[in-house]
């Protein structure tokens, strides 16, 4: 049995006749849908098998375009997520103080009357942007959440600040647009800052490594620790955290001094090459052998190959957006994109372009009524207000969200978090747990019991993905509707329609189609010639015819129109922004400068004394994903209990075996873990998963601290985002210095 592109099936991919089969023999109902066990959005298509409306479990979609039946450990776990003893199945109302997690259940027309009621209040008393909604990143139902708030009159959208909206901040105001690695044909890869393996659907970019690999790509892995995905490199450039920046600008510093440059392209296609050749002779490879801790002849060497390569892509990844220099790292490396030739060339980085003939389903995100005083209104801007609103629409920091709530004159008042743990997934943790203390109105919509549920007025229950028969979903050439695969648990309401009720109960029905999902959903088909009713008659969804590929669509793509208010270009001379003039005027610096982490070896060599570990965290395990799903016993065996990698050698140094019991100590905070002694990591570097809070009562490991002798990395990064955020595009810092003690043998 092969895929569509006659590649094998993965292990357990099914087609649908063979997933009907199986269904049959078994007694059981299968379904076509996507998987919803990694964020942001659903990404890998599946049959979902269930037996009086319980998910029983699920096998990979060999007919989809997107994973080809492939599967990770999460997908496969779902049916125990689903029916967890951990699910919110009722609203609940707080009968205790805030923070003792004393609840009562209510109804939906008294919980919605009581969120509406409070919103009233508050809209009239300060304003509408007294509202902040929070987002964890870029969900199926983020448009619902900015219609809510453009309809209230609230400016305050919320992002965590830890990733994805920085990288695409970067690179539109560089090149125009977020370029894609073209891996399949490039000949050599720059793997950076990214897990390819563990992060993205299955058969992706896993799959194009693999493939690149046997063919003889070289691969470089850029990052302080390998992990299943040094199987595929060739070399490994092991960075210290928070450095890519220093890296990327003595890159520059060869290629521009050396001249390994598409004369033509630069000349035709740059701004500003003079003034970045000249800015980057500082730059030094020695300099950067100092601060980054890779052997300057290394980085040379790896700057000629990249340069001189007839096809060469960069995959960047979230790793890259969490240091006071994120911003510089990543337009450093859309330049060397640029002016190696390197840009939207076949086995390069590839411009977005249309690639599929279909008309786009309309938007319920009402793009088109913000306004100048709309954006002076966003209580602390994740980016500066001259740059708003960018993609997604107007965005503030999670961070500054709750720095407002702790004010004496606060803006803030009302809180919404559908969705998404503030205590577990922002910098200073104690921060966040007072100001929702505080703050007058908090209310968590989510599947699962949260972190921070403990300190809600109002609980909403929301069904998981496979429990809806929405929204319908857009990826790649692919569109397919959504269906229910089990019976909803409880009274769980999808969260695009909590957002529609909600919507109604505040009066603004009109602006909300009455409530009625499915009038929404044909609404925004309507561009299509379609109903979900006509969507849903196709199982496998409806695949769009392809478009041949153009490359070097420069003039298209760097003449573009930005989402700011203005409608000005990404690129304001129509050319890649190698000086920007845009920054420029917004009292930013043109071109990309170096800025050390706040705690750093470099940095701070004081305090390197007593805290000699340079420590990160990863987002993505082998399991799981951010501050999710730690309650499932399938992939709580797989890991446990969260894990510290040390190197063996420096784990001997400090009398430390695999499986030790060790603290981990900043000076902001302590957390524990277990010793997990790891090779491919830097000696003078450790690394935690970041969120990690959830027990498992099926296993009966009960949940850890949000603070101090818990697991909660956050904790120990300094609580100043001014010290460790870019201050453009307001990354947050995953670095700080850090002692080990063992406390407890295995």
């Amino acid at each position: 049995m092969t895929t569509p592109g006659n590649a094998p099936l993965p292990a357990g991919a099914l087609t649908l006749e063979a997933a009907r089969r199986l269904a049959e023999r078994e007694g059981c109902t299968v379904t076509p849908t996507w998987c919803g066990m990694c964020g942001p959005r659903s990404n890998c298509a599946i049959y979902a098998f269930a037996k009086e409306g319980r998910l029983l479990r699920v096998a990979g979609m060999a007919e989809a375009p997107q994973n080809r039946g492939g599967l990770c450990c999460k997908a496969h776990a779902a049916p125990q997520w689903v029916h967890s003893p951990d699910r919110l199945t009722t609203p609940l109302r707080r009968t205790g103080r805030r923070g003792e997690g004393k609840f009562a259940p209510t109804s939906w027309e008294e919980a919605l009357d009581a969120i509406a009621c409070t919103l009233k209040e508050q809209k009239e008393k300060f304003g509408p942007e007294s509202l902040a909604i929070l987002s964890p990143a870029r969900r199926d139902y983020s448009e619902y959440l900015y219609r809510f708030l453009t309809v209230h009159g609230s400016p305050n959208y919320a992002h965590s600040g830890i990733c994805a909206m920085q990288m695409s901040f970067a690179f539109h105001y560089t090149v125009g647009a977020r370029p894609v690695p073209d891996c399949r044909n490039a000949d050599v890869i720059l793997v950076w800052g990214r897990q390819p393996v563990y992060s993205g659907p299955p058969l992706g970019g896993a799959n194009a490594l693999a493939d690149a690999r046997a063919r003889g790509a070289r691969i470089y892995a850029i990052k302080p620790s390998v992990e299943a995905d040094g199987a595929y490199a060739t070399d490994w450039i092991p960075v210290r955290p928070g450095t890519d920046a220093a890296l990327a600008l003595a890159m520059l510093h060869v290629v521009c001094g050396e001249e390994l440059i598409d004369r033509d392209f630069v000349k035709t296609w740059c701004y500003g090459y003079e003034r970045l050749a000249e800015h980057v002779r500082r730059f030094t490879p020695d300099w950067a052998e100092r601060i980054c801790g890779v052997p300057a002849a290394q980085l040379e060497e790896m700057a000629r190959t990249y340069a001189a390569a007839p096809r060469a892509a960069i995959d960047v990844g979230n790793g890259l957006e969490h240091a006071p220099s994120a911003g510089d790292a990543l337009r450093a490396i859309a330049m060397l994109m640029a002016i190696t030739g390197h840009l939207d060339r076949p086995g390069g980085n590839l411009l977005a372009a249309p690639r599929f003939e279909r008309p786009a389903p309309r938007s319920v995100h009402i793009r088109g009524r913000y306004t100048r005083d709309w954006v002076d209104r966003i209580v602390g801007p994740e980016f500066p207000r001259a740059f708003q609103p960018f993609l997604e629409g107007t965005s503030a920091c999670y961070c500054r969200v709750f720095r407002n709530v702790l004010e004496e004159n606060p803006c803030i008042h009302a809180i919404i978090a559908p969705g998404t743990q503030p205590s577990v997934s922002t910098r200073d943790p104690r921060g966040v747990i007072r100001a929702l203390e505080k703050v007058d109105f908090y209310a968590v919509f989510d599947t699962h019991r949260t972190a921070d549920m403990a300190w809600a007025d109002i609980v909403l229950p929301a069904l998981t993905p496979y429990e809806i028969d929405h929204p319908f979903l857009v990826r790649g050439p692919l569109l397919m509707a959504r269906r229910r695969a089990a019976e909803p648990v409880g009274q769980g309401r999808s969260m695009q329609q909590i957002f529609l009720d909600l919507g109604v109960a505040m009066g603004y029905g009109e602006e909300f189609w009455q409530g009625d999902m499915e009038t929404c959903l044909n609404w925004q088909l309507e561009p299509l010639g379609l109903t979900m009713k006509e969507l849903r008659g196709h199982p496998l969804g409806i695949t769009a015819p392809a478009r041949e590929r153009r490359y070097e669509r420069y003039a298209e793509v760097f003449t573009a129109k930005s989402s700011r208010l203005d409608g000005g270009p990404w690129l304001e001379q129509g050319k890649v922004a190698l000086y920007n003039t845009l920054f420029e005027a917004a009292g930013f610096s043109p071109l990309p400068e170096w800025r050390e982490p706040a705690e750093s070896l470099t940095g701070t060599p004081e305090l390197a004394e007593s805290h000699p570990f340079i420590l990160s965290d990863y987002h993505t395990t082998r399991c799981f994903s951010a501050g999710w799903q730690r309650n499932i016993p399938d992939l709580r065996r797989l890991m446990p209990c969260p894990s510290l990698h040390i190197h063996p050698e420096s784990a001997a140094r400090s009398g430390i075996a695999d499986g030790d019991e060790v603290e981990i100590r900043s000076p902001h905070g302590v957390v524990r873990a277990r010793a997990e002694l790891w090779p491919g990591i830097r000696k003078d570097t450790v690394m935690m998963p970041h969120g990690w809070w959830q027990g498992c009562a099926e296993m009966n490991l009960p949940d850890l601290p949000l603070l101090d002798g818990g697991a909660n990395v956050n904790l120990l990064y300094s609580p100043d985002d001014k010290a460790i955020s870019d201050p453009l595009i307001s990354a947050m810092g995953s670095q700080t210095l850090v002692s080990i003690r063992k406390i407890r043998e295995n």
